[in-house]
């Protein structure tokens, strides 16, 4: 999946559990079940099937995760629980950031404390083929939506400007 549906849903679940102990990590666990639904991601765009990302891959992954972190970031920032809302949708999307950055995605990649995360984080993807790419970008529209839905600011009416006499 790309970056804007687990920087939005890890978002979503901050604003609705707003508490950051279990918000943020239910936010890190979301990225695995986001990966498991039938997804596009920038290799099958690309036809990358392994090794590391080409340069149009990863100039689309840094414009993705770019427009997503505005964008949720233009979203919250006027909201009483923006902190838990970030924190959320940093940790939807921090294996990747991890396991992509240069020098620190080598080291989590190879070393034996970590590398199992990264194996268990490549087994759940379910990256569709070409011929599936309505599939995929189905899944990843409707991800956003309802983490739009969920983190536009709403308003509230205060009950203390209530016009009726009690």
């Amino acid at each position: 999946m790309t970056a804007t549906p687990h920087i939005l849903a890890g978002a979503a679940i901050g604003k609705v559990l707003r508490r950051p102990w279990l918000a943020w990590p239910v936010a890190f666990v979301s990225h695995f079940l986001l990966d498991f639904t039938p997804h596009l991601d920038s290799h099958a765009i690309y036809g990358v099937e392994q090794g590391g990302p080409t340069a149009p891959e990863a100039a689309l992954g840094i414009l993705n995760f770019t427009f997503g972190a505005l964008l949720i970031v233009w979203l919250v920032r006027r909201q009483p629980d923006r902190r838990v809302v970030l924190g959320g949708a940093l940790f939807g999307i921090l294996i990747d950031l991890i396991r992509e950055a240069p020098l620190l995605g080598v080291w989590f990649r190879t070393w034996p404390g970590t590398a199992w995360l990264s194996v268990f984080h490549h087994s759940f993807q379910h990256s569709v083929t070409p011929a599936q790419w309505p599939l995929g970008i189905a899944t990843q529209l409707v991800v956003v939506a309802i983490a739009l839905w969920v983190c536009l600011p709403r308003k509230h009416k205060d009950p203390g400007c209530s016009t009726e006499n009690t």
